[in-house]
């Protein structure tokens, strides 16, 4: 993979999901490398299936949206990684029935694309327009684990 990831530097409301971005960055390198053995992989896609995403589609995206929907007439963005993160819980359903290593190459591949729409998209789009407030609330949900307002 190539580096065309931004520095996964961002605003409070971001900079814990971009850290967890650059993890994930790193170990989708490891497994395409052939550095990072598929139990590793396997273990970070349920991190990310049971933590990571549930973060950004219980606090992170419904927070945003208002202010998405005040900039552009249409939620395409959310949309987008919404159905990037159904893609990656079908394709692991998927392996795990089958269990068939194919599904952990084309989550790979999909996570790649899906980081990088975040990292140069969606959440630079979060940074730019949420209001200070809104950030430092959405911080202080994701770092402390409170998912409802």
């Amino acid at each position: 993979m190539e580096n065309w990831i931004s520095d996964f530097k961002g605003s409070l409301a971001t900079q814990p999901l971009r850290d967890e971005h650059k993890k994930t960055y790193e170990i989708l390198n490891g497994f395409n490398n052939g550095k990072v053995k598929d139990e590793e992989f396997i273990f970070h896609i349920e991190f990310l299936l049971e933590h990571h995403f549930k973060i950004e589609e219980e606090i992170l995206f419904p927070e945003f949206e208002p202010y998405l929907k005040e900039y552009l007439p249409f939620m395409e963005p959310i949309k987008m990684v919404l159905a990037e993160h159904n893609g990656v819980r079908n394709l692991f359903r998927k392996f795990k029935e089958f269990k068939e290593r194919k599904y952990l190459i084309e989550i790979s591949n999909l996570l790649s694309q899906h980081i990088y729409k975040e990292e140069n998209g969606l959440f630079q789009q979060i940074d730019k327009f949420l209001p200070e407030d809104k950030k430092n609330q959405i911080f202080f949900r994701i770092t402390h684990g409170q998912r409802e307002k």
